[in-house]
């Protein structure tokens, strides 16, 4: 996928920012379905937060705006379909120097039989998209955890979210990315319902710094906050 002027507005985000008054900043790239509601529980507060989400449509991207000069360290964690978003952020030359990164449950690829979601699987969810589809997907989400987990929902409408869906596949379908992000470190969930392990082990096999959890799609009640996730 290369990064192609005309289609600056195809994938476009929705940002909620959390100051703290820090010098530091943790942007954190959703993934589909979600957004800072989801995560809010794991902010420390010793970072100021960024929440990228929503890869449906508008008109300009406001990371475009953001000032990222007020801070001297940034970091990145890229979540699920948030992964991809980031590399095409990242295609726009819109991010800063990145002092660390971690993916989560997600590749470059968001549509692909072998390193990402089965495309028939994509097109049924998107088809089929509606309170009773998204509620199995919450659950879907917290599967494979070895304790209940109570995942906080997200604030998004059904139409949205098909939105989002259509976008995502549109625009991942023809564009390619001219360079990839090299994330400091991956996260694989062996039990992930959502987004097949083998998908994730197959796209980043070569990856130096993986780490491979017993558990869902959700991974992140397996750390106490987005610092432990950044942790080398």
């Amino acid at each position: 996928m290369i990064y192609l002027k005309k289609f600056i507005c195809e994938v476009i985000l929705k940002t909620e920012f959390i100051s703290h008054n820090k010098s530091s900043l943790i942007v954190f790239f959703c993934g589909f379905y979600t957004d800072a509601n989801c995560f809010i529980e794991f902010d420390n507060g010793k970072n100021d937060l960024l929440f990228v989400y929503d890869y449906s449509d508008m008109e300009n991207n406001p990371l475009e705006y953001f000032d990222f000069l007020d801070y001297t360290k940034v970091s990145v964690i890229a979540y699920s379909y948030g992964v991809w978003a980031l590399n095409y952020v990242y295609n726009q030359n819109l991010l800063p120097k990145i002092e660390s990164s971690c993916a989560l449950c997600g590749t470059f690829c968001p549509i692909d039989n072998e390193y990402g979601v089965n495309e028939k699987i994509y097109d049924l969810m998107a088809r089929s998209l509606n309170s009773d589809t998204i509620e199995k997907f919450e659950q879907k989400m917290a599967l494979g955890a070895t304790s209940p987990l109570k995942i906080k929902s997200a604030n998004r409408k059904i139409e949205n979210l098909s939105d989002e869906l259509l976008n995502i596949k549109v625009v991942s379908k023809r564009t390619w990315f001219k360079k990839n992000f090299e994330f400091d470190k991956v996260v694989l969930a062996r039990k992930d319902r959502i987004f097949p392990y083998s998908s994730q082990a197959n796209f980043w096999a070569a990856h130096k710094h993986k780490v491979e959890l017993e558990c869902g799609h959700f991974p992140f009640f397996e750390f106490k906050d987005f610092d432990e996730i950044l942790e080398s």
